[in-house]
C-alpha cells in the first residue's frame, strides 16, 4: 500500500478514536465534573397534595377606596383562568395550542414538551367554590401560620391564626366580580399588577391581557415584574403595585413579620395587603443531582441504602428513617420566604434534620439539610456547582429535569 494512503487512513483512525472519546467521557459522566445531570425526586403535589400556592393580593387602601377596579381586575381574570382551565382539558383544541405557544413567549427558552408538562402539573384557580368564596383558603392560611411558627419563618406571635386569616383573607371582591359581571363592564379603570418573571403559574393573567378579556372590563392592566414573592410583597407594601401574584408563605410571612395584619385587626392600612383571590395550587417540583443516588434509574431513589420517601400511590410521606438520604446535601430554593423554601424546611422538621444556609467552605454534616436560596430559574441552578438538589416552581423544574 502507498505509504501516503496508509498515513492518511491511520490519521482518519486516530480522529475517529478521539472523538469515540470525547463522547464517551461527555455523554457517560466520566472526565466531566461539571455536567448537571438532574432526575425528579417528586412533585410538591405529592409531598404536599392539593396545597395553597399562589394567591392573588391586593393593596389594603387601594381596596377600600377602589374596589369597582379590583372587582373588574377579577372579573376579567375569571374569565382568563376559565380560558386556561378549558384549554387544559382539551388538549387537541385550537385553543390549547395557542396556550402552549403563547406561554412560550412568556417565558423564553421552553420547548412544547415542558411547557405541556408545566401545565399539567398545576392547578388554576380563582378561588374554592363557583361563587368566588375563599374559605378553604383562609383555613389554609390558619394552618399556615402555624406551620410558619415550627420552621422558624415568623418574628411575632399570632394569637389567634383564626382570626388572623379573617383579617387577612377577603372573598368580597372576587364574589362581586363573578356574581355582578355585566355590571362591571361600564367605565374604565387602570390597575398596576405586580408578577413574578418566567412563572406559568400566573400565566392567566398574561392570557386576560392578550386575550382582551380585562379590556370587556374596561380594565388597563399595568405589569412589573420581579423574582420571587418576597419581591412582589415589597411591591405592594411600597404602593408600587396595588394587586399581586406571590405564594401564600411570602404574603404570610410580611403581613405577620411587619406587623400590619394580626389577630386583631389591620393595623397600618398604607402598607397592609389583603388575599382576595386565588392563583393555583401545587406546581412545583424537587429535583437531585443523579451523581448522588444509588440508582437514578430505581423507581424510588434512594441514597446511602436508604430511601427518600415512602409511598402510597401519588402521596409521599418522610421521616426519621428518610434522614440519611436527604441530609449532607446542599439545596437551591428560589427565596427564604417562598413557598418551595418554606416546604423544604418542613421536611428537614419531618425528619429531624437540621437546617442551615451554606456556606463556602462548610464541613458538611449529614445530620444537616443544607440551602441556598435565590436560585430562581435554570441557569442559575444548572450553573451553580454547589448545589446537590433542590426546589423550584414550575416551568424552571422541567427545564432543569429535561435539559441538564
Amino acid at each position: 500500500m502507498d505509504k501516503k494512503i496508509l498515513a492518511v487512513i491511520l490519521a482518519a483512525v486516530v480522529i475517529v478514536a478521539a472523538v469515540a472519546v470525547y463522547f464517551a467521557l461527555n455523554n457517560n459522566g466520566g472526565g466531566n465534573d461539571d455536567k448537571k445531570d438532574y432526575v425528579s425526586l417528586g412533585l410538591t403535589n405529592n409531598f404536599f397534595p392539593d396545597h395553597t400556592c399562589c394567591v392573588i393580593a391586593a393593596n389594603y387602601n387601594y381596596l377600600q377606596n377602589n374596589a369597582e377596579g379590583a372587582e373588574k381586575f377579577l372579573a376579567g381574570y375569571y374569565d382568563a383562568v376559565k380560558f386556561v382551565e378549558n384549554s387544559i382539558n382539551n388538549p387537541s383544541s385550537d385553543d390549547y395550542k395557542w396556550l402552549v405557544s403563547f406561554s412560550k413567549t412568556k417565558v423564553p427558552g421552553l420547548n412544547d414538551q415542558e411547557v405541556k408538562d408545566a401545565l399539567t402539573n398545576i392547578s388554576y384557580l380563582y378561588a374554592d367554590g363557583n361563587n368566588g368564596n375563599l374559605s378553604s383558603l383562609k383555613s389554609d392560611i390558619a394552618s399556615l401560620v402555624g406551620g410558619l411558627k415550627d420552621v422558624g419563618a415568623l418574628q411575632k406571635e399570632i394569637t389567634d391564626p383564626a382570626s388572623f386569616a379573617n383579617n387577612f383573607v377577603n372573598d368580597t371582591y372576587m364574589k362581586t366580580a363573578i356574581e355582578d359581571k355585566d355590571s362591571l363592564k361600564p367605565g374604565t379603570a387602570t390597575v398596576k399588577v405586580a408578577v413574578i418573571s418566567g412563572d406559568i403559574h400566573q400565566i392567566a393573567v398574561h392570557v386576560g391581557i392578550e386575550k382582551g378579556m380585562f379590556r370587556d372590563y374596561g380594565v388597563t392592566v399595568e405589569i412589573s415584574n420581579a423574582t420571587n414573592g418576597g419581591g412582589i410583597a415589597t411591591s405592594l407594601i411600597n404602593g408600587d403595585a396595588q394587586l399581586g401574584f406571590l405564594g401564600a408563605p411570602p404574603a404570610t410571612i410580611n403581613m405577620i413579620n411587619f406587623g400590619y395584619v394580626d389577630s386583631e385587626s389591620v393595623k397600618d392600612t398604607s402598607k397592609a395587603f389583603n388575599l382576595v383571590a386565588r392563583v393555583n395550587s401545587e406546581g412545583s417540583g424537587l429535583y437531585i443531582n443523579a451523581k448522588v443516588l444509588d440508582n437514578p434509574n430505581a423507581s424510588v431513589l434512594k441514597r446511602n441504602g436508604t430511601e427518600f420517601f415512602s409511598n402510597i400511590g401519588e402521596a409521599y410521606t418522610v421521616g426519621p428513617a428518610n434522614a440519611k438520604a436527604w441530609g449532607g446535601l446542599v439545596y437551591g430554593t428560589p427565596g427564604t420566604t417562598s413557598i418551595q423554601h418554606i416546604q423544604l424546611l418542613t421536611l428537614a422538621k419531618d425528619m429531624g434534620l437540621k437546617v442551615k444556609q451554606y456556606m463556602v467552605g462548610d464541613s458538611i454534616s449529614s445530620d444537616t439539610l443544607y440551602w441556598i436560596t435565590n436560585l430562581a430559574n435554570f441557569q442559575t441552578i444548572t450553573g451553580d456547582k454547589t448545589i446537590n438538589a433542590g426546589i423550584i416552581w414550575e416551568p424552571q423544574f422541567q427545564r432543569v429535569i429535561q435539559e441538564s
